[in-house]
């Protein structure tokens, strides 16, 4: 029997290789994003291949949807990039890291807010929900630089500590560039609960914002008590809240 040469054995190497990475189960990407997290963000009941499955995002062990489906785009690899189509319970959104560093592009997801809020210490003892939509036609992170606009929707926001007005309005969170990091704009969309502010956050500075709360017109006395937990001062003025994170 004549002996494969060098190239053969190299050639079906390749190609054992590549059946073998094609058929890596929906788990090998549950192990990734829980290492790459800290074990904070988990994807439960995994299901299908590392290039396309499902399973349950878990955001510290609390539901942010009820069905996260990944899809691999095989045809980013051309520009040199890993892409993935998302679908999150109806929304979705396409995700790719490369060379030109971390992108998003086409996204429209919605998540719980709840287990968000739950990671900030000092939010969390305010017990907020509610929902958070994400929206952007395109945002990129490139050689330390952002580029593209990014809003987020709180909905139907609500906290423990004001159980008697539910819900406290809803507001939106717009990210744009500004220099080597991002620009914060918080505002009130409508809603019993005024919130505006803003801030930036930079990769090497880390986050600065501020948040001022205020009772819409007539709804002074109901949110009073919520108010004063979160600063002493007028029925009807505005409390600060101030965020620093280096």
């Amino acid at each position: 029997m004549k002996r494969l040469s060098w190239h053969w054995w190299l050639l079906l190497t390749l190609l054992t290789t590549a059946f073998l990475v094609l058929r890596l189960p929906a788990t090998v990407m549950g192990s990734i994003i829980a290492a790459q997290t800290k074990d904070k963000l988990q994807l439960a009941g995994a299901q299908g291949s590392l290039w396309q499955g499902s399973a349950q995002p878990l955001l510290q062990g609390t539901a942010l949807g009820e069905r996260l489906d990944w899809v691999w785009q095989p045809k980013a690899l051309l520009k040199g990039r890993l892409a993935y189509q998302i679908t999150l319970d109806g929304g979705q959104g396409l995700v790719s890291i490369g060379w030109g560093g971390l992108a998003i592009q086409e996204v429209n997801l919605a998540v719980a807010a709840a287990p968000v809020f739950q990671l900030d210490k000092g939010v969390k003892p305010y017990g907020l929900s509610g929902q958070l939509r994400l929206a952007s036609p395109e945002l990129r992170y490139q050689a330390g630089k952002p580029t593209g606009t990014l809003t987020l929707d709180w909905l139907g926001a609500n906290s423990s500590l004001a159980p008697m007005v539910s819900p406290l309005g809803d507001y939106r969170l717009t990210l744009s560039p500004a220099g080597e990091g991002l620009r914060i704009q918080l505002a009130t969309l409508g809603g019993r609960l005024q919130l505006n502010g803003g801030g930036h956050w930079e990769a090497s500075q880390g986050l600065a914002a501020e948040v001022g709360l205020q009772a819409s017109p007539g709804s002074e006395a109901v949110l009073s008590p919520f108010l004063n937990q979160v600063g002493q001062g007028n029925p009807g003025g505005e409390r600060m809240l101030r965020f620093n994170y280096r």
